[in-house]
């Protein structure tokens, strides 16, 4: 995997979280309007796609997830906190105590680190 697919499947997340956490709001909403009706054939497939999609963002996660827990520390810290707590690296060297130039610089060798795990793997998820 190159870098810039790497940095564009973390990137991507936070997008993929942003539409999770609106769409669990657009759920809660739905379920509260149709809780004393019959569910018709289009809610129920509605239902079942959105199912789905988040199901898609889910595995996507899990597996950036599992990507990062094959660095050693602090680099999984650094990957963790930007990509899934969504974290400034400004943020991230206040938490560990770091300046934010050697977050910027632990962050590319992390980077560096997984493309060369990555090389060594089969791709088992779409990036898509």
């Amino acid at each position: 995997m190159t870098r810039e697919k790497l940095k564009e499947l973390f990137e991507s997340y936070w997008f993929d979280n942003q539409y999770l956490t609106e769409k669990f709001k657009e759920v809660e909403l739905f379920n509260k309007l149709t809780m004393n009706q019959h569910d018709s054939a289009f809610l129920i497939d509605t239902k079942e796609t959105e199912k789905l999609e988040i199901k898609k963002i889910l595995e996507r996660k899990k597996y950036i997830e599992s990507l990062i827990q094959k660095l050693q520390q602090p680099y999984r810290t650094i990957l963790y906190m930007r990509y899934i707590s969504f974290f400034t690296f400004d943020q991230i060297a206040d938490k560990i105590h770091f300046s934010t130039k050697r977050i910027y610089q632990l962050h590319s060798d992390a980077l560096n680190q997984l493309i060369l795990i990555t090389s060594k793997m089969q791709p088992n998820i779409s990036t898509n």
